[in-house]
């Protein structure tokens, strides 16, 4: 019995990882996708919404910090817990749930009537956007095949970058329609229509077809399979060796209390430690991209709210500029992540934002205009080229069904805690130290960055899901080789 149901098993992962991408799949890939753009959305509308909370609640520095950083804030719980409730409950359930959040969240956010009410809910809807990476990038993950997964988790993350494009250019036109203070309001409330869409259409999202495997529901999973690649997942003589051979071998327990084990702490610091160090630039520099560019070309001297609410405009100009090489970087890890592999694509990148951040520390306010905006292009690019894309990535191959959505919540939750820090590290920073020591400190966490990621690299280009002995002998016998060989087919 236990042979037939391994068999099984193995036979929806090799039925998923073998047929080619039909038009249901990419559906449900758009679909889990859209989140990640949701996040970037209200990531970029909160930056340009940010001065102007200021202007009409009349904020103080702690309290901007707070105001702007609520929703950071909550993206670690939402992380985490989010992560582990869909080891258990399942990716799709959760991923109904927190849409239905998002909504809930950001239309209060619009309506609140004082600085703390809108701490408290932007707090919940942070909960909601970081639940998002865990959950969609389990199912992204477990619905696309092998060959070009990294290229579809990319492209998925790459939303992202539209969702922030989107928010630049909504804010603009906000803006334009409506130069008052009040006018955050309504960019806050932007976000609701398109949540809503992606709400009504992930009701036809089935259920992770490995998820369902691993949980023993094997009749529902050869339907979704079928479902979602055209093909059923008949049991063939490589899957009866495969159970008859390994299927009997023993597999993670699902928590967060196995991540801790020995055979997987390597794991836990490669895919933890880079994600929090590139969110703190990511966050300390891309949420306050207009006041950062108002601060070293416009200045900061406005002489009234009319002329602040102009330099606001022109910030969010240039800031939209800049932010369209976002999805230049993601182009390139696109092209390059099945070819070059993960880890390089990571150093390079976190190499190129520690030498963009670090010439915009030392030109500062002095820096002609041309080259303040030139380093923010090569910042942007090189970070969504290597470790803004990696990082997202990652965690879903390194870590096996049990502990996918877990593993991947522990470092996006860790990503968050590193989003906090820069988040509210900025605006106190630059008012008690300046603006360039500043950005020179969060230049240094990059290259620390850079350092990290080689030092605990696994390659895993090329390597199907669940390869967990593999993965676990070379965690065991402590081997630091960059790449990794693409480990034997194991159940989903």
């Amino acid at each position: 019995m236990e042979a037939d149901v391994s068999a099984r098993q193995h036979a929806i992962g090799r039925t998923l990882d073998s047929t080619p991408v039909s038009r249901r799949r990419k559906g449900a890939w758009g679909l889990a996708a859209a989140g990640i753009g949701l996040d970037g959305y209200d990531l970029f509308i909160m930056s340009v919404a940010g001065p102007l909370i200021v202007l009409d609640m009349g904020l103080d520095t702690w309290q901007k910090s707070l105001a702007v950083g609520a929703a950071v804030v909550g993206a670690v719980p939402g992380a985490l817990f989010s992560g582990r409730l869909a080891d258990r409950i399942g990716r799709q359930r959760m991923l109904k749930i927190d849409i239905v959040l998002f909504v809930v969240t950001a239309i209060a956010s619009a309506l609140s009537w004082n600085v703390w009410s809108l701490v408290t809910f932007r707090f919940f809807q942070g909960m909601a956007v970081g639940a998002e990476y865990p959950l969609s990038a389990s199912m992204i993950a477990e619905v696309m095949p092998a060959k070009n997964r990294g290229k579809w988790m990319t492209g998925a993350f790459s939303f992202q970058a539209l969702g922030m494009v989107g928010g630049a250019v909504i804010g603009f036109i906000i803006l334009s329609i409506y130069p008052q203070e009040g006018a955050w309001r309504w960019m806050l409330l932007s976000g609701v229509v398109p949540a809503i869409i992606v709400a009504i259409l992930r009701l036809r999202i089935p259920e992770s077809p490995r998820w369902q495997a691993n949980q023993g529901d094997l009749d529902q999973a050869e339907k979704d399979t079928e479902w979602l690649t055209g093909e059923f997942p008949h049991v063939t003589d490589e899957d009866r060796l495969f159970a008859a051979t390994t299927g009997n071998e023993p597999q993670p327990q699902a928590g967060m209390r196995e991540l801790l084990k020995p055979v997987w702490r390597r794991a836990l610091l490669f895919t933890a430690l880079p994600w929090f160090l590139m969110d703190i630039a990511l966050y300390g520099v891309g949420l306050f991209t207009p006041s950062i560019l108002m601060g070293l070309t416009n200045g900061s001297a406005a002489t009234s709210d009319t002329q602040f609410i102009k330099d606001d405009i022109i910030a969010t100009q240039q800031a939209a500029f800049t932010d369209v090489f976002l999805i230049v970087g993601f182009a390139i890890n696109i092209l390059l992540v099945e070819r070059t592999g993960r880890i390089r694509l990571q150093l390079v990148g976190f190499l190129g934002m520690f030498l963009s951040l670090g010439v915009l520390a030392y030109t500062g306010k002095a820096g002609p205009e041309w080259l303040i905006l030139l380093s923010f292009i090569a910042f942007n690019t090189m970070m969504n080229a290597g470790p803004n894309a990696t990082t997202y990535l990652l965690p879903t191959e390194v870590y096996p069904t049990q502990l996918r959505a877990t593993g991947h919540g522990i470092a996006a939750a860790s990503g968050k805690v590193g989003a906090v820090i820069g988040t509210f590290f900025l605006p106190l920073a630059t008012t008690w130290f300046g603006l360039s020591p500043s950005l020179a400190v969060i230049a240094v966490l990059a290259l620390v960055g850079a350092m990290v990621t080689w030092f605990f690299r696994i390659e895993t280009r090329g390597k199907v899901l669940d390869g967990t002995d593999q993965l676990a002998e070379e965690f065991s016998s402590g081997q630091l080789d960059d790449e990794l060989p693409p480990p034997e087919r194991r159940s989903p």
